[in-house]
């Protein structure tokens, strides 16, 4: 299902990439070049600022918390400056590391590890509806495209909101799963294993064996799947969600669809 991965766009964030051109319901296309999505951006060289600006950036959507945000501090082409949202998961207390902590304790090795990422991904539809609506209505507003959304790894937080963007967009489902799969051709899998064990050590002293952590930083298609069976389940499909969870109406459906597709 995936497409052949091109190099990175930028050296010093290898996840930063725009979302392919995906054919949508109605047999428009996305377009080129409106949804970019990426992992952390504080490690960008002078050139990458260089390749940023000539995007046109208008809208930088930052999933990540506060204090990820003071450690990895963004950098950014001065000029020009593209409107910044942060849309932290607002949710933490339903699936937040304490839980991950239990499960991986209860279920060593790969076992905890794929119980907590099932976990995560079932409570990223009512944990982002909000944040989803804040996106919509600045998108709407006409201030956001071509937008960014990052989070610290590019993966989960990103990979969600970045599937509903392209759900509203009139994206079938096989192509809004090839994208999030796609991301396996970017991340770096073994040094983000390395780096999620460093930052349960360093920020609450708990362990992760490798076992555990492979995946958890591991780009399964069940991981989306799990999201997705998780809205049907609840609001009867992605539909159903974007109208009830997030807010979208008939009318702004069609509207952000003439804004995302050709």
């Amino acid at each position: 299902m995936n497409r052949a991965a091109p190099a990175p766009l930028l050296s010093g964030a290898h996840n930063f990439r725009a979302v392919q051109p995906y054919k949508t319901a109605d047999g428009r296309m996305l377009r080129a070049g409106i949804i970019y999505r990426s992992g952390e951006l504080s490690r960008l060289s002078d050139a990458d600022l260089e390749i940023i600006a000539g995007l046109n950036i208008r809208l930088v959507c930052d999933l990540r918390t506060g204090r990820e945000q003071s450690e990895f501090v963004s950098r950014w082409p001065v000029a020009p400056l593209p409107l910044k949202l942060d849309l932290p998961d607002r949710h933490d207390s339903d699936a937040g590391p304490h839980k991950i902590f239990e499960l991986i304790a209860s279920h060593p090795g790969e076992t905890g590890g794929l119980l907590a990422m099932d976990m995560l991904y079932r409570r990223k539809p009512k944990a982002f509806a909000r944040s989803l609506q804040i996106l919509f209505q600045t998108i709407l507003g006409g201030n956001g495209l071509p937008l960014l959304v990052h989070c610290h790894a590019g993966k989960d937080r990103t990979g969600f909101v970045v599937a509903m963007l392209l759900a509203a967009a009139g994206v079938t489902r096989n192509d809004i799963i090839e994208d999030y799969i796609a991301t396996s051709n970017y991340f770096l899998a073994e040094k983000e294993a390395l780096a999620l064990a460093s930052w349960a050590k360093r920020s609450f002293g708990q362990e992760i064996n490798p076992a555990a952590a492979r995946p958890m930083v591991a780009t399964r298609q069940d991981y989306i799947e799990a999201a997705l069976q998780e809205i049907d389940t609840g609001w009867g499909s992605v539909d159903g969600y974007l109208r009830d969870a997030v807010g979208l109406t008939g009318h702004d459906r069609e509207a952000v669809q003439n804004l995302l597709a050709l």
